[in-house]
């Protein structure tokens, strides 16, 4: 097992210090589908070690480890620096992905990149820009949207 465990549980602190809940982006079982093989494996080590524990417990705790990192890059590519908590959705997140992705879109690409109507696009989008990670660039008719540049 890496020993990078503290630094990890630090990571997830400073990702809810820095205003993210991690409600729907932290998630272990993905962890587990990626190598179910490995997963299989230390289940195995259980019963053939008389039960020790320890081998689950350092394959659970790499898990832990290496979604946290995941997540922290996640959060990284945002560089939030609002001091309100923002709880994003999913939608909310793909929505920035994209925003990042394409650099700006008008609201009919997002309706469609994101399978939402109007009013569904703006009740994502209304938050974002109220913490000022994305912006509104030109006219009501020709406007589009990007992320903010702190």
């Amino acid at each position: 097992m890496a020993t990078d465990g503290p630094a990890a549980l630090w990571r997830c602190g400073e990702l809810y210090r820095r205003g993210f809940d991690t409600h729907h982006i932290f998630s272990v079982d993905e962890y587990y589908w990626e190598d179910r093989p490995a997963y299989y494996a230390a289940l195995e080590t259980v019963r053939r070690e008389g039960e020790d524990l320890t081998g689950w417990l350092e394959y659970c705790a790499e898990g832990l480890r290496q979604t946290l990192e995941r997540v922290w890059l996640r959060v990284q590519a945002f560089n939030l620096k609002s001091p309100e908590k923002l709880v994003l959705r999913p939608k909310q997140e793909r929505l920035l992905q994209l925003l990042r992705d394409h650099h700006s879109m008008s609201p009919p690409e997002i309706w469609t990149a994101l399978s939402v109507s109007r009013q569904g696009a703006m009740d994502l989008l209304r938050p974002l820009l109220a913490a000022g990670l994305v912006e509104k660039i030109g006219t009501k008719k020709t406007g589009r949207y990007a992320l903010r540049h702190l």
